[in-house]
Order: structure tokens, then C-alpha cells, then sequence
């Protein structure tokens, strides 16, 4: 597993309220940039599939494509890391 989990993919800032004029804000992070990058290439290798592999959920097949997703993650981390310096 990477280290480096490429911070949050859907930051968002908000303001609560607590008196006339006073507010506190936050930021709520969600998933990671890792998960969301793996969750695309799970998607696209399953839109690739065979019906009958999509049948197969539970077994070695589903915990490679899982791995796999996620080396295509931190593969596109590092990229983007390369390009971000």
C-alpha cells in the first residue's frame, strides 16, 4: 500500500453558526483521493468484464480486481506527484 493516499478527493468548507456574529468552520473530507482513483478503476475494469465473471463477486477474482484498482491508484498518485513538483 502507498503512503501517499493523494489527500482528499471532495474537500468542502462550511460555517456553523453559534451567535449573531460568530461562526466556526470545518472541513469535511469524504474519501480519499486513493479510494476514489481505485474506485474508477474498478469500474472501468468491470465495465470491461464478462457477465460471468460479475457472477464471481466473493472470490479471487473480486480480491484481484480490488488489488488491482488499487495499484492503478497509486500508480496515478505517483504520476500526479511527478507532474505536481
Amino acid at each position: 500500500m502507498s503512503e501517499n493516499n493523494g489527500g482528499l478527493a471532495f474537500p468542502s468548507n462550511y460555517v456553523e453558526q453559534h451567535g449573531k456574529n460568530e461562526g466556526m468552520q470545518f472541513v469535511t473530507g469524504g474519501m480519499t483521493l486513493r479510494d476514489y482513483f481505485a474506485g474508477q478503476a474498478l469500474a472501468g475494469e468491470l465495465a470491461s468484464q464478462s457477465e460471468s465473471f460479475l457472477y464471481k463477486v466473493g472470490t479471487d477474482g473480486a480480491t484481484s480486481a480490488a488489488k488491482r484498482a488499487f495499484e492503478f491508484a497509486d500508480a496515478m498518485i505517483a504520476e500526479r506527484d511527478k507532474t505536481a513538483n
